[in-house]
């Protein structure tokens, strides 16, 4: 714990007086094995306190910022030799003529201060360990920070980044929904108005919900029953649409406008270039952790059974939904996609928060 980076009741001061009188007790208890008795110690250890004091601070808030975060390792070590030897020179000077003649007159006599033996020994016996002490704490708050800051700014990234994707699959599905209504009113369908309607409630849906990081999976589904029926109004007899729910979907939380763009894909590329009866089925279960979804569309286009990696999506809206999915739920998600004779299918699995 650094002293510096917790304080009690909001007194710093108190916090810093705190390690400081623990800092005493702690050495005192380590060099109080002679004849001498505990106070006698107390008192030596009271009398080395000012040059730990100035060790310490110098070193956290001195030598470390500036040379050694600078990567300055010899300055940092010279430096750190002559604050030894000062912060030794500073309790010789005190020792011999501040608290010896007050607290130990009877039991001590006058000496040196420049007594090699009492510097080097202060030095390396009790300055040392309060360098290297503030040192390690510095590291690991340095550390500690750094790490912090790294993921500050990859929540920072990752936010921006769901922003921009989930900005770009709002314009690219308002294209598609604007694209259908427009082909109504050419045609001066009467449902026309039952269309302005259901795109009302999507976009209720894009501009309040979908902001959120995490929506109710019934109200995912509902928005895609509004897409299929805007589909089904303008395809009329020849589209066959099967929607399958089954599954615990009404505690489970996914995120928004993740599932339609799949959705989107199959009318897009499934529906709207065939000229004959057309089907798309759609299956969403929630079986324990996971959500599968299956979607399937009929297509004319025979070809050979081969696998569509997911990274070569076409389309805006893929593109974006399996970035996000990247993104959401790492480590967490099963896509797969095939191409077969008459047949295209999209397999999604995601194992949703507990």
């Amino acid at each position: 714990m650094s002293i510096d980076n917790f304080n009690i009741g909001r007194h710093r001061w108190l916090t810093h007086l705190l390690f400081w009188s623990m800092y005493i007790l702690v050495f005192t208890g380590v060099h109080s094995d002679g004849d001498d008795g505990w106070r006698y110690y107390f008192t030596i250890e009271l009398m080395g306190l000012p040059g730990a004091v100035l060790v310490a601070y110098m070193n956290m808030y001195v030598l470390f910022p500036w040379l050694f975060v600078r990567k300055r390792y010899g300055w940092y070590i010279i430096s750190a030799i002559v604050l030894l030897f000062a912060a030794s020179l500073m309790n010789r000077v005190l020792s011999e003529c501040v608290f010896e003649p007050v607290f130990l007159s009877e039991t001590t006599h006058r000496d040196d201060i420049f007594v090699w033996y009492f510097l080097l020994k202060a030095m390396l016996w009790f300055l040392s360990p309060v360098l290297m002490f503030t040192l390690v704490l510095r590291i690991f708050k340095q550390s500690y920070y750094q790490e912090q800051h790294q993921q500050e700014l990859a929540r920072e990234k990752l936010g921006a980044e769901l922003n921009f994707l989930k900005a770009q699959v709002h314009p690219h599905f308002l294209f598609n929904t604007l694209n259908n209504l427009y082909s109504l009113t050419l045609q001066a369908s009467p449902v026309a108005p039952v269309v302005v309607l259901k795109l009302s409630e999507l976009m209720s849906y894009m501009l309040y919900d979908a902001q959120l990081a995490g929506i109710a999976l019934d109200k995912e589904i509902s928005h895609i029953q509004n897409y299929i029926q805007l589909e089904q109004l303008r395809y009329g007899n020849r589209l066959d649409v099967s929607l399958n729910v089954s599954g615990d979907t009404g505690l489970r939380q996914v995120a928004p406008l993740l599932l339609i763009p799949f959705v989107e894909n199959a009318f897009k590329h499934g529906v709207s270039n065939e000229t004959d009866a057309v089907w798309v089925t759609i299956d969403i279960k929630v079986k324990g952790d996971w959500l599968q979804v299956k979607v399937e569309n009929s297509h004319t286009d025979l070809v050979e059974d081969t696998p569509a990696p997911a990274n070569l999506c076409n389309g805006i809206g893929l593109q974006n939904v399996v970035r996000r999915l990247m993104l959401l739920y790492p480590q967490a998600h099963e896509l797969q996609q095939k191409k077969e004779p008459g047949r295209y299918t999209v397999d999604l699995k995601i194992k949703l928060p507990g």
